[in-house]
């Protein structure tokens, strides 16, 4: 805690010095009352200077309630944790083929085999875990389009929901997924709006994907395309022949492809950081602002001072 301790208007302690001359210079040891008596012999006793009473006393709590006013108004805190701007993080949309291609077993992890559908699940897991500021979602598309999560901050929900879709064999209708993902995001109008449509085959069904990316320009949503694909089949030629391409290009994003987990991953955590900067100022610091208990206590010293130079402490000019 002591480390992490600060102050928000410091330079009020500049006053402090200033403070501390105060005392040196007016706050020595306290005189005795003069007053007039027919000899001075009964009193010379009280020629004394006294090195203490209530005068040096009286200044000592001045000081210190003055000292205790100037610390509160430097402002001490303490971090309490960070407050999130919901206006200034992004909405995510992933988009993802649940076909039954998905689930081929043509991916590494290690020495062991998995599915797409594993690796690619790897890859989102370790993209939720950054977007800690964030609402992410996820759409499903194989013939038809599936809501699997709306726009949420559950991260650990986005990371476990593609493992509980049952993958279909009926077809890939990549447009109608990226419309349904456009249309959720649009439940947000404040926000930067993001998708990741992420297939390992053609569209054949539903709405044409060059289509798809027009409405998600005019509603302003930033498509990044990937492409899941056999290592021989990824080309310079057919990537700039791919549709998705096309999609990314149209819509200020970018395509990809990946024929491996190490690629897949990759490729998440280079979005990652392109779409960081959307981000920078989406939180503010909260603190424990701890003034109030400096202030209250020197109020009080002050009171004290007042009360006891005017009655118990009361001296004579």
């Amino acid at each position: 805690m002591l480390t992490s301790f600060g102050f928000g208007q410091p330079w009020w302690l500049m006053l402090l010095p200033l403070l501390g001359y105060w005392f040196w210079r007016y706050g020595g040891p306290a005189g005795t009352a003069a007053i007039l008596h027919s000899t001075t012999a009964p009193l010379m006793r009280l020629g004394v200077r006294r090195t203490g009473g209530p005068g040096r006393i009286l200044r000592s709590v001045r000081l210190l309630a003055m000292g205790l006013l100037v610390l509160a108004m430097a402002r001490p805190r303490i971090p309490q944790g960070e407050m999130h701007d919901p206006t200034k993080g992004i909405d995510i949309m992933l988009t993802c083929d649940v076909s039954g291609s998905m689930d081929t077993r043509d991916f590494s992890l290690g020495a062991e085999k998995i599915t797409r559908r594993e690796a690619l699940t790897r890859a989102i897991s370790e993209f939720v875990d950054a977007r800690t500021s964030d609402r992410i979602g996820m759409i499903g598309f194989a013939k038809h389009t599936y809501l699997l999560s709306p726009l949420t901050v559950d991260g650990n929900w986005i990371k476990e929901v593609l493992k509980l879709v049952e993958l279909k064999n009926d077809g890939t209708a990549i447009g109608d997924g990226m419309i349904a993902g456009v249309n959720k995001l649009q439940e947000s109008a404040d926000r930067s709006k993001v998708m990741i449509v992420v297939t390992d085959g053609m569209n054949n069904s539903g709405v044409n994907p060059l289509d798809a990316a027009d409405y998600a320009r005019e509603k302003g949503v930033r498509v990044y395309t990937l492409e899941i694909m056999n290592l021989r089949g990824i080309k310079t030629a057919s990537a700039l022949k791919s549709p998705l391409s096309h999609v990314a290009q149209k819509t200020g994003g970018q395509y990809f492809q990946a024929a491996d987990t190490g690629a897949l991953t990759q490729i998440y955590r280079q979005i990652d950081r392109m779409e960081k900067h959307e981000i920078d100022a989406s939180h503010h610091q909260l603190y424990h602002e701890l003034a109030l208990w400096l202030v209250l206590p020197g109020l009080g010293l002050i009171l004290f001072e007042w009360i006891a130079a005017q009655t118990f402490w009361m001296r004579l000019p």
